[in-house]
């Protein structure tokens, strides 16, 4: 009892086309880690930049390049022309009129490399220094920039 009709094949399952990202994870994937990357290294520049750039900016940090670019001896050891490095350690804070810097100013001449210690003091709004010295590589003892302290006269 059979009525000889045969029903037609189910229709072939449909395929979704592949997604956006399963097509192109393998370009995708290390550009976006290459742009994280490019991106945390211009943000870790920038800040960089912009710390250096205060700290060079400072009045401790101008007057102990521009003594020790300006002292004979400082030239003589290391050479002319004497420029400082593009980067110094150390630290800097101001509050008003007051503040304390502590530095050390990579410095590079023709023949050598030294390195300025600072150490200030500002009062009232005035910079006093407790410690300008350069320390010129291969060479122990360190060149004093700060002029010798004038003898008190003695109270009677």
């Amino acid at each position: 009892m059979s009525s000889g009709y045969i029903p037609a094949p189910p229709p072939p399952a449909l395929t979704l086309p592949k997604s956006w990202f399963s097509r192109n994870w393998k370009w995708f994937i290390p550009t976006l880690v290459l742009g994280l990357v490019l991106l945390l290294t211009l943000v870790v520049g920038g800040l960089l930049t912009f710390v250096f750039g205060l700290l060079k900016s400072s009045e401790p940090y101008q007057h102990a390049v521009a003594v020790a670019s300006s002292n004979p001896d400082v030239v003589r050891e290391l050479g002319a022309p004497v420029a400082p490095a593009w980067y110094l350690s150390g630290g800097e804070s101001e509050s008003g009129s007051s503040g304390s810097a502590d530095l050390a100013i990579p410095l590079k001449g023709s023949l050598h490399r030294g390195t300025v210690y600072v150490r200030a003091k500002k009062t009232d709004g005035v910079w006093s220094y407790d410690k300008l010295e350069i320390l010129v590589e291969g060479r122990e003892l360190p060149i004093e920039l700060l002029p010798p302290p004038t003898p008190q006269p003695e109270d009677k």
